[in-house]
């Protein structure tokens, strides 16, 4: 059974998950995507998460 975590990042990127790799610092685009959530429905943003 995958934690829902897991789950997220096996269904991939959509219209209510958004992976970003940020390591040292969040970059414009994590306040881009946090915004977007806002004014939508929410999601998942998984920072930290490099798929290639």
């Amino acid at each position: 059974m995958l934690t829902k975590i897991q789950q997220i990042i096996h269904d991939g990127e959509g219209i209510a998950a958004e992976f970003k790799r940020c390591t040292n610092k969040l970059t414009n685009s994590v306040y881009e995507t946090v915004s977007a959530f806002s004014n939508r429905y929410g999601g998942y943003l998984l920072l930290g998460v490099d798929l290639w």
